[in-house]
């Protein structure tokens, strides 16, 4: 073979023992060509920033995922109490992630305990 021949033929080697398959795995046609994408299905082509499905979903004004701050609703003295004593544990210990018994002895330190048997209500109420 000359260097200013060149062929695009796959090199005659031999197959693989193992290889279970019968044919080849692609056929070299596209399976979507000729077919159209179903309503609302992105596949790509153009300027994707021009319509977003998911922002013309209509969300109630209470619950905004991932926008709600403390400040749109309201919190109770002994909530903000335990979220400032949650979140300084957290700084102090350098834990993004308290562990649950690490809570509760955050809560105990807050002075919370379990009522006695006779500070319970009576079961069956």
């Amino acid at each position: 073979m000359t260097p200013d021949e060149t062929t695009d033929e796959a090199a005659s080697a031999a197959p693989d023992p193992r290889d279970r398959r019968r044919n080849e795995r692609r056929s070299g046609r596209d399976r979507r060509a000729g077919t159209s994408p179903p309503p609302g299905v992105e596949r790509r082509q153009g300027d994707r920033r021009a319509d977003d499905r998911r922002a013309s979903v209509p969300t109630p004004g209470a619950y905004r995922a991932g926008a709600r701050h403390m400040n749109e609703y309201p919190l109770l003295p002994e909530e903000m109490e335990f979220i400032n004593a949650i979140n300084a544990y957290k700084q102090r210990h350098s834990r993004p992630f308290p562990t649950w018994s690490e809570v509760l002895h955050v809560v105990k330190g807050l002075g919370y305990r379990k009522p006695d048997a006779e500070d319970r209500p009576p079961k069956g109420d």
